[in-house]
């Protein structure tokens, strides 16, 4: 598959992914519009949080869509500096506390870890990686991150079923099947993860077997350039 056609494949499957969360939403909020007085306030409040959790998801679909196509004409702009990783992944974490997956997500993070990235991309990125953990396993999820002399390593873990190993090559360059038994994957977050990370001198790697679970790695830099 050409780049071109390639792009166009991930285009049209933002497109399709988009409809869920926008089919939530419209569907939860038009029932507390026309049935308000029958629920409770706790009921209110999920349908509510439901409503934000699809916002938010539709959101980071459209960030990753648009960084995609400024990358493609060299128009990718970053705001690289000292991330505090602890914050970050708390910040991603908490999106999921009030769902069906937020006893499963353990984080391991070493107070006052840094790191030199672009938090915002840094965030959208691990987003990215504890949902596919979430949505293609069963069991726990863990989130962790270690320095590695002058590089900090943040990795996502989950024990589902694995990649098959002939996807391994293209998972970050097309969009293809999880595994022989999850759903299709869209595919943009990683390819997007991939280039956003390549262009700050930085990478992700991925570690998997069938039925043995799989684990993403993203190597930032500690520090910034030093200046001279």
């Amino acid at each position: 598959m050409s780049d071109e056609a390639r792009f166009a494949e991930l285009i049209a499957r933002s497109g399709h992914e988009l409809r869920s969360p926008l089919t939530s939403i419209k569907g939860f909020s038009s029932t507390l519009v026309k049935r308000w007085d029958r629920f409770t306030d706790e009921q209110r409040l999920q349908f509510i949080e439901t409503i934000h959790v699809d916002s938010e998801r539709m959101g980071r679909i459209v960030s990753e869509v648009l960084d995609l196509a400024r990358d493609e004409v060299g128009r990718l702009e970053l705001q690289l500096g000292p991330v505090n990783l602890g914050v970050s992944v708390k910040t991603v974490v908490e999106r999921y506390e009030s769902g069906p997956d937020g006893d499963r997500i353990g984080v391991d993070v070493p107070d006052g870890l840094t790191a030199w990235t672009d938090r915002e991309r840094f965030e959208r990125s691990l987003d990215n990686l504890v949902e596919n953990a979430c949505k293609f396993s069963g069991g726990p999820v863990s989130v962790g991150a270690e320095t590695r002399g002058d590089s900090v390593m943040v990795s996502v873990s989950d024990e589902g079923d694995g990649i098959d190993p002939e996807h391994l090559p293209n998972v970050f360059s097309a969009p293809g099947p999880r595994g022989h038994t999850a759903p299709t994957g869209l595919g943009l977050g990683l390819l997007l993860t991939d280039r956003v990370l390549r262009a700050q001198g930085a990478s992700i790697a991925v570690e998997s077997q069938p039925r043995s679970g799989t684990r993403f790695t993203m190597t930032l830099p500690a520090r910034g350039p030093e200046r001279t």
